[in-house]
């Protein structure tokens, strides 16, 4: 039994950790896609030093794809683990009154956004591999402002990207408190860090909303 409620203890912390990690990449992906609203060229100038620095490409790239992946599984997991554990212990199902409803539904808004994930990662990291190794095309900063308009011209994909980010925010709202949680942080700045995090998950998935909508609604015209 010890060793069971440890394993169960080192997945939940093993979840937290890989979250937090994504929540700053999240920060840092906002903060290179807002710059396309706010100055083309600054973000062509920054998407060309995360497409082409060797640091960025051959050691944090893998790490962030490892992180996405222990991530999911991790949640998937402990949601076998919690089906499991229920059994057959409520006769009657009370619905918010056991838990809010974005807690009881954690693993339905993860597995949308592991759909969108793969096809953010279709639009962009793949279409950048192709262009890079297999296409074997020259460098060019000027590129990345252009590719990404373009991708949002049909509302099809940008209604998707915004369902998507709804849905990240519904995530992050039980998600990210629970990993400071989950780490054992409870102290005089936990009222401010639970504050904090619901800040950040309304406004960060709204942001990347607003910027996807912006380039539908603002199109390149040649």
């Amino acid at each position: 039994m010890s060793g069971m409620i440890k394993s169960s203890l080192a997945r939940k912390v093993i979840m937290a950790l890989s979250g937090l990690f994504l929540v700053v990449f999240l920060t840092q992906h906002f903060t290179i896609n807002l710059a396309s609203v706010i100055d083309p060229e600054t973000f062509n100038s920054w998407s060309h030093f995360m497409g082409y620095n060797p640091l960025v490409q051959f050691v944090l790239q893998p790490i962030l794809i490892a992180g996405v992946i222990v991530h999911f599984v991790m949640g998937f997991v402990l949601e076998i683990q919690n089906r499991k554990a229920r059994g057959t212990a409520y006769v009657k199902y009370k619905g918010s009154a056991n838990a809010p409803w974005v807690s009881r539904n954690m693993i339905y808004s993860g597995l949308v956004i592991l759909a969108f994930l793969a096809l953010h990662f279709y639009d962009f990291w793949v279409h950048e591999m192709a262009y890079k190794y297999i296409e074997a095309n020259p460098e060019d900063p000027t590129r990345y402002y252009a590719e990404t308009v373009e991708k949002f011209a049909p509302i099809w994909r940008t209604a998707i990207y915004v369902v998507a980010f709804f849905l990240l925010s519904l995530h992050l709202w039980h998600g990210f408190a629970s990993s400071f949680q989950t780490m054992g942080v409870n102290n005089k700045y936990t009222p401010a860090i639970k504050t904090f995090t619901k800040i950040f998950s309304v406004v960060i998935p709204l942001g990347f909303a607003f910027i996807a909508l912006y380039h539908h609604l603002n199109p390149i015209t040649h």
